[in-house]
């Protein structure tokens, strides 16, 4: 007769068993691969827009123009996040955690949101001369977003995304920086009040974008952390 406590005992490296079965084959099933040409589509949307911002502020001739392109971009961009979105709650297996997609698909679209917001701020205020903090803020900016680029390109094969989250920081603190002189020159008693108020925002505006791009950074460096 057999001891009913061997055969208990014997039960749970069975289970174990099947779980590594199961994992081992989890492995096997393809990944959605979509999401990492959805990024990289919004990337470049981002990219476009921050190029036509710089345009509209290096020459405010060009910004009620360029505010329109962005406008349209900008409903581009919602329609990818929405793909982006809509693919994800279909899908089982992903090329990295529901929780990162959806971080980096939040945190690209509020960056193109400010990127519009800036254009249309610049557009409905009216400011008429754009200062030169204003013009390296939005150099800034393009920099940020094309570094978020070409490491959003390095998504599936994990290589650079640090180097490029890191000069994405290094941007944003010279961007802090700027800011914080260019508001505190505002203040300088040589600015009518008006002036004052829509320059503030409009800063203010540049730098939560910059901050955005820093933001996406960080999500950036965990997934190539957790996918190492």
């Amino acid at each position: 007769m057999s001891d009913p406590r061997r055969t208990s005992a014997s039960s749970p490296p069975k289970r174990r068993g099947l779980r590594g079965i199961f994992s081992k084959n989890l492995r096997l099933i393809p990944r959605e691969r979509r999401f990492y040409d959805l990024f990289e589509q919004q990337a470049a949307t981002i990219v476009r827009s921050a190029g036509l911002l710089e345009e509209a502020l290096a020459d405010v001739a060009n910004l009620a123009g360029c505010q329109r392109e962005i406008k349209a971009l900008e409903n581009q961009g919602d329609e990818i996040t929405h793909e982006i979105v809509t693919t994800l709650n279909r899908t089982f297996v992903t090329p990295f955690d529901h929780e990162d997609i959806y971080a980096l698909a939040s945190g690209l679209d509020d960056i193109l949101d400010y990127i519009e917001e800036v254009a249309d701020t610049a557009n409905l205020y009216g400011i008429t001369t754009i200062p030169e903090p204003a013009r390296e803020l939005t150099r800034l900016l393009t920099l940020a977003v094309a570094q978020l680029e070409q490491a959003i390109g390095s998504l599936e094969s994990g290589r650079g995304i640090d180097e490029r989250s890191a000069e994405v920081h290094r941007l944003e603190n010279v961007g802090d920086s700027t800011s914080r002189h260019a508001i505190a020159e505002l203040f300088s008693d040589q600015h009518p009040p008006l002036e004052v108020i829509k320059l503030k925002d409009l800063y203010g505006l540049l730098e939560d974008a910059l901050d955005r791009c820093e933001t996406v950074a960080n999500v950036l460096e965990g997934i190539a952390t957790k996918n190492a």
